[in-house]
């Protein structure tokens, strides 16, 4: 089974390919606004050098949040699209989740964060098992980062955006056993999203695109304005 993983939840855009649960490419790009003009081109590249064509393409897993709102929308309504169109199955995949799945080199605590943006960070908790197996321990949430920190212990994995921005209080308030990745080297992966997707079509799992949204965990600022 052939599938395409694509998440767009970051300033990094990034697609892959899995075939039976071998990863084989991906394509990444920073983009320089959104991702609107990024996605496709880039989608089209990585099914060129791979040599194989969209309509061969099973099943889709998509990055559905938390994350940027306007990143969420382009990468779900692509996903729409193609899976209308050529009858794919799709698999939504939280995007904290495929972040803490780059990390496989470390047995412990991993809180991959998101900056969230208003003072605010996207986080969950996870610990990866001795045999290897990632546990998740915490549902999605916003929150401050202090809030965030007073319930963490050390040692911990970090990673994502919200590293850049809040890695001196993250060392300041967890000391030297928070380990800091760069989101440079650790953002969410495509081949990560493909992955995970083909795990749960592999066991003939797959979400309802008639009502599959992004996964926000807070609500637009559009839905605020509306409501006040």
């Amino acid at each position: 089974m052939l599938v395409l993983g694509i998440d767009t939840a970051t300033r990094i855009a990034s697609v892959g390919l899995v075939r039976d649960g071998e990863q084989l490419d991906e394509e990444s790009c920073l983009a320089q606004s959104n991702h609107t003009e990024t996605l496709l081109p880039l989608i089209a590249r990585l099914l060129a050098r791979s040599q194989v064509s969209l309509s061969e393409v099973q099943g889709i897993g998509v990055s559905i949040g938390p994350g940027s709102f306007t990143g969420l929308r382009i990468a779900l309504s692509a996903v729409k699209g193609f899976a209308y169109a050529l009858g794919q199955r799709v698999v939504a995949v939280p995007t904290l989740e495929a972040l803490a799945h780059t990390v496989s080199d470390w047995q412990g605590h991993i809180c991959p964060i998101l900056d969230a943006r208003k003072g605010e960070v996207y986080a969950a908790l996870f610990r990866r098992e001795p045999q290897g197996s990632l546990q998740r321990l915490t549902l999605d949430q916003v929150c401050t980062p202090h809030a965030l920190l007073d319930r963490l212990t050390a040692p911990c994995f970090f990673l994502g955006d919200a590293v850049e921005r809040y890695g001196d209080l993250i060392v300041e308030r967890c000391g030297p056993e928070a380990r800091l990745l760069l989101f440079v080297t650790h953002h969410p992966r495509g081949t990560t999203v493909a992955q995970l997707a083909w795990e749960r079509l592999h066991r003939g799992e797959f979400d309802d695109l008639s009502t599959l949204v992004p996964s926000y965990v807070r609500r637009p600022e559009a839905e605020f304005k509306r409501a006040t």
